[in-house]
């Protein structure tokens, strides 16, 4: 098999980048930079080089999905093997924890654009694409541990970052106003988060959906955070795996997606499936519990959960598609 994987050209470090190195690592792959001027157009280039797509077995594309959205339908001139998109933000498709904008955004352009399956990260958002009649497959987000170690030193407290959707602002203030220690850190460079997150004994990884209707969601603001209906949401982030590798007590919603991947509650992660229970656990975890935890999710995520690991599982996936 040869492969090309062409990605989004990243201006700025991200973890998406790790997971195209690893990728590149692997003797099946070629990567190469997608030129997205010539993606509007419908053309698969590089640096303003089309790109011989017939010395290619399978093509992986991987970008910004605002960008294949907005583009003209991809020209694959006579290229005969396998189409591939693989996206890391599907969940948007099935879930308004970012808005609801892009619900139902996705079937079109994967049809529009002509790809023959689908790479997701989320197990969940597999299950709902091949309902769908959409053929795909599930690779999840990792982290990648040249950047994230589980470091010696003092720590305390929680920590939580990244974006602010309202899931995490109530999750957030459910904690706060149980007055236990919570830090929300600002938007941290990606190279110098790893040794941010090492202060902290757990860190809150958030994805759950609001049971509330979005018309109701303005009032909220007044309502008693620990209350506010919640369910398990779709699939973990970069940012779950990213705290677990650095030896923080991964906290997050009880998603379907980390039993599978094999996360314990009490062992490698504290799970919730309320803002109640949040609290409740946060209550009764000491210290010396958290940090146990932090240790044994370090671990666990660090033999089998980096982004190494991911880009040998995105070949299985392909080399069984094909």
């Amino acid at each position: 098999m040869k492969a090309l994987l062409l990605h989004h050209p990243y201006v700025y470090p991200r973890f998406e980048q790790d997971f195209v190195w690893r990728i590149g690592e692997l003797p099946e792959f070629d990567i190469a930079a997608c030129d997205l001027n010539a993606l509007s157009r419908g053309v698969l280039a590089t640096s303003g080089q089309e790109i011989v797509l017939q010395a290619y077995d399978v093509v992986v594309v991987f970008v910004a999905f605002k960008a294949l959205r907005a583009a003209e339908t991809l020209d694959w001139r006579a290229f005969a093997g396998l189409r591939v998109l693989m996206d890391h933000d599907i969940i948007q498709n099935y879930s308004d924890i970012f808005g609801a904008g892009l619900l139902g955004a996705w079937p079109p352009v994967f049809r529009k654009h002509r790809f023959d399956s689908v790479v997701t990260s989320g197990g969940l958002i597999q299950e709902r694409l091949n309902e769908e009649g959409i053929p795909s497959d599930w690779t999840p987000k990792a982290f990648e541990p040249a950047r994230f170690a589980d470091l010696a030193g003092p720590r305390q407290g929680l920590v939580t970052y990244g974006s602010a959707y309202l899931c995490r602002q109530i999750a957030e203030r459910a904690v706060r106003d149980a007055k236990l220690p919570l830090t929300r850190i600002a938007m941290t460079p990606y190279l110098d988060l790893g040794a941010a997150l090492n202060r902290y004994l757990a860190c809150m990884a958030i994805s759950s959906d609001l049971e509330v209707p979005t018309d109701e969601r303005a009032g909220l603001a007044s309502s008693v955070a620990r209350a506010i209906p919640m369910r398990p949401g779709l699939e973990p982030m970069a940012k779950f795996f990213e705290a677990s590798g650095v030896g923080c007590c991964p906290i997050a919603d009880d998603m379907s997606d980390l039993h599978e991947l094999g996360f314990r509650d009490g062992e490698t992660m504290l799970a919730f499936r309320s803002h109640d229970e949040l609290v409740a656990k946060l209550e009764g975890a000491g210290p010396q519990a958290l940090r146990d935890i932090g240790a044994g999710a370090a671990n666990f995520v660090h033999n089998e959960h980096t982004w190494a690991h991911r880009a040998r599982t995105l070949r299985a996936a392909i080399t069984r598609r094909l």
